[in-house]
């Protein structure tokens, strides 16, 4: 059953991550469970890989565990085993689930084993309010030598019992306060980060993950060499001040958590998604067949949401994980697998549409720092997917060979390395986009060779746009509100304003306001322009990424696409499409291929996106370079060519995979 990381992620594209986090007052457990009839409903979903329970969050056990503590209801029953046994009787691969940083078994029996904040306290798992939840899990610490050696004792007899073809280790965390216990505050101080802000908390996680990492990857690679090996958390956080990368080494492939209906959203998974897949390793999209979050039990999304999410991943080349939780008596919920079914089955068809094709980027975004730099960049990817521009998610250490724009969104730090890697990159001809705090060093000094001098932030905001007629024309004939406090830039030679900055009469306060909400504009421009733009870059002043993610500003997005266009030219694929509709390229030799998603998600909820059934493609035509003469639905009939040249899409709905034969040979 073992595979290279390649082979991973070719033969298993099909994942189920089941989990059974089931309390030991539950005296039921696995009472209805018929091995045979668990891996033939996978089979018949068209699973190919499903995560398996170990230990839960409860700290139960689900084997006659030695070291550990098993279930009760289980009496001897080795339902881990069960499971292996038929999944791998029906030629389905079943990485083994195993709980790190939650465990209540532990928590309760070693209250020493927990987490400590810096008060004295133990670190807890709590609600929006920060109160404790009812229930809430305790954290366990991933740097105590008693806990280390607990937990190794449990995977070392995991190993030696079973036949294992991976380890799926959950929770590989810290609260954001822990920890410091006497443990932990010599691991600090062994590595210099004894300090209690927010970077520095974020670089001890990163080398205390890598350190439980290292440990348990030894392990595994030396009891079952070619074990899968995956750490839950690890590289969820990707800003340039983490080290994800010095952790690689440690697995095998990348999953991305991200259940839309929960705290996530839609917008997470683009994010972390177009970052993940430059990182050289096979990974998996993972997202959840409850209608709300984990533990839904009873909670089954819309046929539509789950399509798109699958359909999503596979577009950027990822596997699909679809998250479950297998009820206490052991019998898969029919509803769901239905569910799965249907959306696994046009997977599995699309396959060889997308084997051996590769990601095809025009617009790299390079990733930001700060506190917001997870809406500066969801705000970027957002943007560029709605203007139908090929995007990558980069940081320093990625290569931009393969990008012709670098847009560094309102707060990308400026590093020595990155200075020399954007100038060999405008040497040969790439162009810049850059937003606020981006052009400039620590001290304010412009940085990567722009005639640009920051003289401060804005006094006055909200501002408002006044665009050149040159930029945006149907934006130039209004004052067009901006929310973010942007900053007060200078130019010089060379340099023109493309967006007027106008200032309202004063700022609104307690004492001297006007109307609702902000204070109108004044009629004279400011002596700081909005938007500045030279050959081969433009430059806004406002942090205008963060801008769009908060408010969807439709001002930023047609200047922003007006900027590309003057920078790159015409978005190449989908250019006449609506910005509704999702295009994805990549190349599979000298083929193009092009996904078209066309879902909408809306508000239905009061914290959820919904998205209920799929839309139309009838009626919308498809724009491609003069070059191609044909156009192809995978499996299909040709598209027609419009009088104008475009092709016309097809009265079809959700999904579109088109192949335009010999792009690159004969362009």
């Amino acid at each position: 059953m073992k595979t290279s990381s390649m082979q991973f992620l070719q033969e298993h594209q099909r994942q189920v991550h089941l989990d059974f986090h089931t309390s030991p007052h539950i005296d039921d457990v696995a009472s209805e469970f018929d091995a045979r009839t668990f891996a033939e409903t996978f089979r018949r979903a068209h699973v190919n890989s499903v995560t398996i329970f170990a230990k839960c969050h409860h700290g139960m056990c689900y084997y006659p565990a030695r070291t550990g503590t098993p279930h009760p209801a289980l009496r001897g029953r080795d339902l881990l085993g069960e499971q292996i046994e038929a999944l791998h009787s029906a030629g389905i691969r079943c990485p083994i689930y195993f709980t790190v940083g939650w465990e209540e078994d532990a928590a309760q029996n070693h209250p020493d084993w927990r987490q400590l904040k810096a008060d004295g306290t133990c670190a807890r798992m709590t609600g929006d309010a920060g109160a404790p939840l009812p229930g809430g899990w305790w954290f366990m610490n991933l740097l105590h030598p008693e806990y280390l050696d607990y937990m190794e004792a449990q995977v070392s007899e995991i190993l030696d019992r079973y036949d294992v073809d991976g380890l799926f280790f959950d929770i590989v965390m810290f609260d954001r306060d822990a920890c410091w216990s006497d443990a932990s505050r010599a691991f600090r101080q062994r590595h210099g980060v004894l300090a209690t802000d927010a970077v520095t908390q974020q670089r001890f996680q990163t080398l205390a993950q890598a350190a439980f990492a290292e440990r348990f990857s030894r392990l595994a690679r030396g009891r079952r060499p070619g074990t899968s090996l995956y750490y839950n958390s690890i590289h969820q956080d990707h800003r340039p001040d983490s080290s994800t990368r010095a952790l690689a080494s440690s697995y095998s492939h990348y999953e991305i958590e991200s259940l839309p209906s929960g705290f996530w959203g839609y917008y997470h998974f683009p994010r972390v998604a177009r970052w993940i897949m430059g990182l050289g390793k096979p990974w998996l999209g993972g997202t959840g067949r409850f209608q709300k979050m984990w533990g839904d039990f009873g909670g089954i999304k819309p046929v539509a949401a789950l399509e798109y999410e699958c359909f999503r991943s596979q577009a950027l080349g990822g596997a699909n994980s679809v998250g479950d939780q297998l009820p206490p008596r052991g019998r898969l919920e029919p509803a769901a697998y239905r569910l799965i079914a249907g959306v696994y089955e046009q997977c599995a068809a699309a396959e060889p549409f997308y084997a051996g094709s590769r990601p095809l980027p025009q617009i790299g975004i390079v990733l930001p720092g700060g506190a917001r730099a997870e809406l500066s960049t969801e705000g970027a990817v957002l943007l560029c997917e709605e203007l139908h521009y090929e995007s990558a998610v980069l940081d320093e250490a990625s290569s931009f060979d393969d990008v012709e724009l670098l847009l560094l969104p309102d707060s990308v730090s400026h590093t020595p390395l990155l200075a020399q890697k954007i100038a060999a990159f405008r040497a040969r001809g790439g162009k810049l986009l850059i937003s606020h705090a981006s052009a400039f060093d620590a001290q304010r000094q412009s940085a990567y060779d722009l005639p640009l001098r920051h003289v401060g932030e804005s006094d006055l905001y909200p501002t408002y746009w006044r665009t050149r007629e040159e930029l945006a024309p149907g934006l130039s004939d209004s004052d067009r509100v901006v929310y973010e406090r942007g900053a007060c830039v200078e130019y010089g030679n060379g340099v023109s304003p493309l967006i007027d900055r106008i200032l309202p009469y004063f700022q609104r306060t307690e004492h001297c306001f006007c109307s609702h909400r902000q204070t109108p504009p004044v009629a004279d421009r400011s002596p700081y322009a909005a938007a500045v733009g030279a050959e081969g870059f433009v430059y806004f002043a406002d942090p205008i990424f963060v801008e769009y993610r908060k408010t969807a500003n439709l001002a930023v997005r047609e200047a922003l696409r007006r900027s590309l266009e003057r920078l790159v030219g015409v978005a190449p694929f989908g250019a006449a499409l609506p910005s509704t509709m999702q295009v994805v390229a990549r190349r599979r030799d000298d083929d193009l291929l092009l996904t078209l998603l066309h879902y909408v998600s809306c508000r239905k909820a009061i914290d959820i996106d919904v998205i209920d059934e799929p839309m139309s493609f009838a009626g919308d035509v498809l724009r491609l370079p003069a070059h191609v003469r044909s156009v192809r639905i995978f499996d299909g009939a040709e598209l027609v060519r419009a009088r104008d040249g475009a092709f016309e899409l097809p009265v079809h709905k959700g999904r579109l995979l088109l192949e335009v034969p010999r792009f690159f040979r004969d362009r």
